[in-house]
């Protein structure tokens, strides 16, 4: 009971420290997340992230007003607010719909979220494999410092249903003297759900201060992240016919105590040194070193397996009377060095070394591991239209035998469009969670499974007067890992294929506007629950009223997946794996009316209208139902000095 009652204590003091938390931001009128896309960075750990940022523009405000940002991976290009809207984009990016990732999630926003096309796992170093909730995560990889001449502030809220599920996100910039200038990047999700057990809080902060030498020769940033979720998991629902009831809050469920909670903490110190070179010489050469020290932890809890169901869930692992307990704490040390050319116009390149030191505590032991990584990446002109892109990883350490090479052949003729090649190479490493799992201290089993190994090609094309892009990849690995239907991690002996088209498609009649996007992916054999077929359309109408002060987009955004074996989720593992469970057809549809007066937006969005007209629910993930139609209401604004 003493472990109970201080496991309440702390949640209630998270809830307080979240309200407390928001209440200053408020204050500060922080702002809203701004994303753009960017060359992989050097001095940086780890692979591809879900959360990935995207491209989003927004208003610069009067002439005298210069708003403009950078990412840490590189201090000296400078990204512009260039465009304004209350667009299809603004929606997406804050509420991660389709366009924004095509991403799934098990019922609730903030929860555990899952990409509907495949893409290979290119990990070169350590890392444990909980990634579900990447996409909410503020890190030194995405953080945006902002560089402008009067302080500005920006602040998004939205909230559906009740005061219990709301959206926060805010940023907040301005200089000092002396070449001091703050950055605060700050979100939130607090979803009580609309079903029992549905429960999800998602912290997300960063704050950094930059100092730049009058000179321009010399940039250190000091960041501070704070990233932090809290989920509880129903395992699935065991009666949909619940769902028909007229209060079907309370439904029937597998799990009716477990809880996750993930964190990780980042405190970053990046340097930039010039050494030589001007933009009137013609070239650059400058130093950088990263330097992270990012804690972090991954705990579930299940005190309430005491029937048939759970039972079942947990099928093959050893359970106590004091349920089931998993907890992994992993202290992570980065220190990257690179040096970086450029010549203006011409090629550019980054060689460097990364050292990443893991200290993983797993409950039944403790152990660390040292990785070494040799890193490059290059962009060669061949001519004006036609560039060669280069990128590579090499492990040197414990992680020696990982690799990653990838190379692009990028044409670009501005009147009629793009057309890029692309080849990949890589030897990844698997997840801890697929090698490794301990409950309650005690090893349930210690997988040795093989390295993947494989390659992926393709290309895509952008014929600009069509407004139409192409995409095709054909992915071929060997050993492949994947979780079973019975929710533990296997490694697949024959080779795995994946092919993908991709089709999107802009097309715009007066003010009205009709946005496709179609995907269709191949596997050789079902791993991971994907859909073969999916779509997304965008249908609104663009304007501007009351003499064009007030721009106005408002229409409906769709998104329809075939009937297919979807997957399921097990949150003892925080993964997704293969069922052979037939998720029905669902249009999934909202309807959306998004305005912006000057900096001021507002989102008027009615969620799930299709839920209401059609007899079947919506599941994205087997057992998780997607929540009934709901009105969400949002604000965006823009605040300056």
């Amino acid at each position: 009971m003493a472990s109970r009652d201080k496991l309440i204590i702390s949640v209630k003091n998270e809830k307080y420290q979240g309200t407390v938390l928001t209440l200053i931001i408020f204050c500060c009128t922080i702002c809203t997340q701004i994303q753009a896309q960017r060359l992989p960075d050097f001095g940086q750990s780890g692979g591809r992230s879900p959360g990935s940022p995207q491209p989003q523009t927004q208003d610069t405000g009067p002439d005298s007003t210069v708003y403009n940002y950078v990412l840490l991976s590189d201090v000296y290009t400078t990204f512009k607010r260039t465009d304004t809207m209350a667009d299809v984009a603004f929606m997406h990016n804050n509420m991660l719909l389709s366009r924004s990732g095509d991403y799934i999630n098990t019922g609730n926003f903030g929860s555990s979220a899952y990409p509907l096309l495949f893409s290979p796992n290119t990990n070169t170093n350590f890392f444990t494999g909980y990634n579900q909730y990447k996409i909410y995560h503020i890190t030194a990889d995405n953080f945006r410092f902002y560089e402008q001449n009067r302080p500005l502030s920006d602040v998004y809220f939205s909230q559906v249903g009740n005061q219990e599920n709301i959206n926060v996100r805010a940023d907040f910039s301005r200089n000092f003297s002396d070449g001091l200038s703050l950055s605060l990047n700050y979100a939130r999700i607090s979803q009580k759900g609309f079903f029992a057990g549905q429960d999800v809080k998602n912290t997300a902060f960063g704050i950094g201060l930059r100092y730049k030498s009058t000179s321009g020769k010399y940039n250190a940033i000091a960041l501070i992240t704070h990233n932090a979720t809290e989920e509880s998991h129903i395992g699935g629902i065991t009666k949909p016919e619940e769902l028909t009831n007229e209060f079907n809050k309370e439904l029937t469920v597998i799990l009716s105590q477990a809880r996750t909670r993930n964190q990780e903490k980042e405190y970053t110190i990046i340097q930039f040194l010039k050494l030589t070179g001007t933009n009137k010489s013609g070239y650059n050469l400058y130093l950088k070193n990263d330097l992270i020290f990012r804690p972090s932890y991954f705990k579930y809890s299940d005190s309430g397996v005491n029937d048939n169901n759970d039972s079942l869930f947990y099928k093959g692992i050893n359970i106590d009377d004091r349920g089931i307990r998993r907890y992994i704490d992993v202290n992570h040390i980065s220190n990257g060095f690179s040096i970086n050319g450029e010549k203006i116009g011409g090629i550019t390149g980054r060689l460097g070394l990364l050292t990443d030191y893991f200290k993983i505590n797993d409950g039944a032991s403790s152990f660390g591991r040292l990785d070494l990584t040799a890193t490059f990446n290059g962009i060669v002109p061949v001519w004006r239209t036609i560039f060669i892109e280069t990128n590579g990883r090499l492990g040197l350490g414990k992680n020696i035998g990982n690799f990653d090479f990838g190379g692009k052949l990028k044409i670009n003729v501005k009147k009629i469009g793009t057309l890029n090649a692309k080849l990949r190479f890589f030897r990844s490493e698997n997840p801890y969670n697929i090698n490794r799992l301990a409950i309650n201290n005690v090893i349930q089993f210690e997988n040795n499974f093989s390295k993947p190994f494989g390659t992926e090609f393709g290309g895509d094309m952008f014929i600009r007067s069509l407004r139409l892009k192409v995409d095709i990849s054909q992915t071929v690995i060997n050993n492949p890992v994947y979780f079973t239907k019975d929710g533990k991690p296997a490694q697949s002996s024959e080779v795995f294929s994946a092919s993908r088209l991709s089709l999107t498609h802009q097309l715009r009649v007066g003010h009205f506007h009709l946005d496709n996007a179609g995907h269709a992916q191949l596997f050789s054999t079902d791993l991971y629950g994907l859909p073969a077929l999916y779509s997304t359309h965008q249908l609104y109408y663009r304007g501007a009223w009351f003499k064009k002060e007030m721009h106005v987009n408002t229409g409906f955004d769709v998104r329809l997946i075939p009937d297919y074996n979807g997957p399921g989720f097990h949150p003892l593992y925080g993964a997704f794996l293969v069922t052979d469970k037939n998720l029905g057809f669902f249009p999934a549809a909202h309807f959306f009316f998004l305005a912006r007066i000057s900096t001021f937006r507002v989102m008027l969005l009615m969620e799930n209208i299709s839920q209401p007209i059609i007899d079947d629910h919506n599941f994205d993930v087997v057992g998780h139902p997607q929540n009934e139609m709901k009105f969400r209401f949002g604000i965006q604004w823009l605040l300056k000095d």
